[in-house]
């Protein structure tokens, strides 16, 4: 091979090796070109994932980790458990109770029952008709926690020439069992206690209002005072007021509450007398409702 040959040779071997250089890194680039415009399509998508990329990685000589699929990055993350508080259980007791009323006649016909009720205001006594299981309309002027206190009564109102009798009622006890977590199961005891307590509360006041001579003023205050206590009771029995007894107690305070208001509304025309009279008729009846209460739950 002449000198001449052996050049031109030379020189056709590295025009083939800058071909051969060029060629590589254009299929290079339109793989590039293709994968950015496959990807840009779901269809795109799929073949980059399944196809290509497996192909331009083995070009490349190197392995390549695909990215997480959508499924893997929405994948839910196991939460651990949280150990719930213990739930507090606690039987309360709705205690047997007593209450003896001073009945100052009974009568068949309730226009003479509403004659009676009416003279008995008049001198501050309640004046309650209560008509029983038989028909018969009772007229109460007072309630009292024990027998002792009646019978004191009694005979006071005996030696005035006023005949008189004694009724009386006996609400049995109930167990209730009371559940919630932490504080809340004693929070609904101590609203359970509260409007339980209700007609011991009227009573205890009613004997107060007429041995110290209380004012009108003075049983207004109590008056409200009963209706905060009342009110913050039944926010305890928020969401569980569709549930036994809670749903029997809460009513019950609901009617105290209406009943205070009625006080309330009337308590700047009353005298002391008239007022005196409106806490025992109030009184009286509460001893009654809470009675029907106490069965109901039963």
């Amino acid at each position: 091979m002449s000198r001449t040959y052996e050049t031109r040779y030379r020189e056709r071997q590295k025009a083939g090796k800058g071909y051969s250089g060029r060629s590589v890194l254009f299929i290079l680039l339109s793989c590039l070109l293709t994968v950015f415009l496959l990807s840009t399509s779901y269809l795109g998508n799929k073949l980059v994932d399944r196809f290509i990329t497996p192909t331009f990685a083995k070009i490349m000589g190197k392995t390549m980790t695909p990215e997480p699929t959508a499924a893997a990055v929405m994948a839910p993350v196991q939460e651990s458990s949280v150990e719930a508080s213990d739930v507090e259980k606690i039987v309360f007791e709705l205690p047997e109770t007593s209450w003896y009323l001073l009945q100052m006649g009974a009568y068949a016909d309730p226009e003479e029952a509403h004659a009676q009720a009416l003279a008995l205001q008049r001198m501050g006594a309640g004046g309650y008709i209560y008509e029983d299981e038989q028909g018969y309309n009772r007229v109460f002027a007072a309630a009292y926690r024990d027998q002792e206190s009646l019978l004191q009564v009694q005979q006071q109102v005996r030696s005035s020439g006023y005949e008189n009798t004694a009724y009386s009622i006996h609400p049995d006890g109930v167990e209730v069992v009371l559940s919630g977590q932490g504080a809340d199961a004693q929070q609904l005891k101590a609203a359970m206690e509260t409007i339980q307590g209700v007609p011991g509360s009227l009573t205890d006041f009613a004997l107060k209002y007429d041995k110290n001579g209380l004012m009108p003023s003075q049983a207004i205050q109590f008056m409200n005072d009963l209706s905060v206590s009342l009110s913050a009771a039944r926010q305890s029995f928020i969401g569980l007021k569709e549930k036994a007894p809670m749903a029997q107690m809460d009513e019950y305070a609901g009617w105290i509450m209406d009943s205070i208001s009625t006080f309330l509304a009337k308590s700047d025309t009353m005298n002391a007398i008239e007022c005196g009279s409106a806490i025992k008729h109030f009184q009286i009846e509460c001893i009654l409702k809470y009675n029907i209460l106490i069965k109901d739950i039963e």
